[in-house]
């Protein structure tokens, strides 16, 4: 092979280096790009899911809140119930007692209820 060859040839292989050195910067910026805009929808979902447990959150807040009620009332009409009895009324039947003292095991209940009957 004579020297123009060879020149040919190594300026061929440089060529080829830089282009190869160049798709390798752009590759390499693209993948920055998509890291970052994966990390932002990443933190946008789990805000979303942060606000889904607030929301599950709240909701359990007020489902103990509404069982203490019911407790409560439970309670008064039963009393209420009885007072009537000894007056000579005729006994009503009381609503449904709750099936658990505790709020955990009711809301488990009302839970296993619910998908028994297909609700949820």
């Amino acid at each position: 092979m004579n020297a123009d060859a060879v020149g040919r040839l190594m300026n061929v292989i440089l060529q080829m280096q830089f282009n190869l050195a160049h798709v390798i910067e752009t590759f390499h910026q693209q993948t920055a790009e998509v890291r970052q805009q994966l990390e932002v929808i990443f933190e946008e979902e789990k805000k979303v899911l942060d606000g889904c447990l607030k929301g599950v959150d709240e909701r359990l807040k007020e489902c103990s809140a509404l069982v203490e009620d019911y407790k409560k009332h439970y309670s008064d009409l039963s009393v209420m119930s009885e007072r009537l009895r000894q007056l000579g009324a005729e006994p009503n039947s009381l609503p449904v007692g709750l099936p658990a003292d505790q709020v955990e095991e009711v809301v488990a209940r009302r839970l296993q209820d619910l998908m028994a009957r297909g609700r949820i």
